[in-house]
C-alpha cells in the first residue's frame, strides 16, 4: 500500500507552520508521501520557485509528493485569472515532481446553486481544457474530484473527462465525497474505475439532520443526513469494501488521507493511518491470499 496525506489534515499545525515544518509531521507518522496544496510557501506567482526548496526539505526526509491540490472557487474571479493561478499549480506540481495536479471546480459548498451546474459547465469544461493541456506540455495529468454538490456524481465527472479529451486526464476520487449525495462510495469506485489515478481516503459520522441537537460542525447531504468528519474507521464508510473495488480494478497508486475530524489532530491521523493500513491489508488478503 502507498501511503499519502493531505496536508490540510494537520489543521492547526497547518496554520503553525509553513509547509516545510508540516512535513517533519509526515515522517514522523510513517506516511510515504505528501499531498500540498495552494497554500503558504506554495502560492502565487512565485510559488514555483520556492517548491524548489520545499522539494529539498523532502528529500531530505525521503518523501515523495503524491499529487498537488487546490480547490479553485470560480465566485468573482475571471476565467484568465482562474486558468493563470491553474497554470502556476502546474509550475509547483512539476518543480515538487508530483505526477498530478488536482484541482476542483466549485461556486460555493451550498445545495443552493445545484441549478447552476448547467449554467457553469462549458466554464468548467474549457477552464480544464487549457489547464489540461498546459500541464501536458509539462509530463502533468490534470484529476478531477468527485466533490461538493455540483461536481459530485460520477455522470458529472466523466462528462468533463470526455468533453476536455486529453489522455493526461483522470479522477481523483474521494470516497467520502459520495456521502454529500447520497451514495456509496464503493458503487463510486466501481463505476468511475477505469478512470480513478489518486484516491483520497476520509470517513465520516452519518446521521438524519432530525436526530441532531445542533447542527453546528455538521454538514448536510442532498437528502438530509449530517455528516461530520471523523477517524478513518469511525464512521459510515466501509474501507474493506472500498480497497476490494479498487484493487480488482488494479489501482496501484497512492492513498491519501485527508483527516476531517474534530477530534485532536495528530493522534487522529496516527489512528487513521493505521487503521487504513488495516482495512487495505484485509481486503488485499481476501483477494490476492
Amino acid at each position: 500500500m502507498k501511503t499519502s496525506v493531505f496536508l490540510i489534515s494537520y489543521k492547526k499545525y497547518w496554520n503553525e507552520n509553513d509547509i516545510k515544518g508540516i512535513l517533519e509531521y509526515v515522517k514522523k507518522d510513517g506516511f510515504d508521501a505528501a499531498e500540498p496544496c495552494y497554500a503558504h510557501e506554495l502560492k502565487g506567482p512565485e510559488g514555483a520557485e520556492n517548491a524548489k526548496g520545499v522539494k529539498e526539505v523532502a528529500d531530505k526526509l525521503g518523501l515523495t509528493f503524491s499529487c498537488f491540490s487546490h480547490g479553485i472557487n470560480l465566485l468573482d474571479r475571471s476565467r484568465d485569472e482562474v486558468v493563470q493561478e491553474l497554470k502556476w499549480c502546474v509550475d509547483m506540481a512539476k518543480e515538487l515532481n508530483a505526477p498530478y495536479l488536482h484541482h476542483t471546480f466549485q461556486l460555493t459548498c451550498s445545495q443552493k446553486n445545484l441549478p447552476l451546474y448547467n449554467t457553469h459547465k462549458q466554464t468548467f469544461i474549457d477552464i480544464a481544457r487549457e489547464v489540461a493541456y498546459y500541464a501536458g506540455e509539462k509530463g502533468i495529468d490534470c484529476i478531477y474530484e468527485d466533490q461538493g454538490y455540483l461536481m459530485n456524481t460520477p455522470e458529472r465527472i466523466c462528462e468533463l473527462l470526455h468533453e476536455v479529451n486529453l489522455p493526461n486526464t483522470g479522477i481523483c476520487l474521494d470516497v467520502g465525497n459520495a456521502l454529500f449525495y447520497d451514495q456509496e462510495p464503493e458503487a463510486y469506485a466501481g463505476i468511475l474505475a477505469s478512470y480513478i489515478k489518486h484516491v483520497h481516503i476520509k470517513d465520516y459520522l452519518r446521521k438524519p439532520i432530525e436526530l441532531l441537537p445542533s447542527r453546528e460542525g455538521w454538514s448536510s447531504s442532498i437528502s438530509g443526513n449530517g455528516l461530520r468528519g471523523t477517524i478513518i474507521g469511525h464512521g459510515a464508510i466501509n474501507f474493506e469494501k472500498i480497497f476490494s473495488v479498487l484493487l480488482l480494478a488494479g489501482y496501484d497508486g497512492y492513498y491519501s488521507l485527508e483527516y476531517e475530524g474534530k477530534e485532536e489532530v495528530l493522534s487522529s491521523v496516527a489512528q487513521s493511518l493505521d487503521n487504513m493500513k488495516y482495512f487495505y491489508e484485509r481486503a488485499n488478503k481476501k483477494i490476492n491470499g
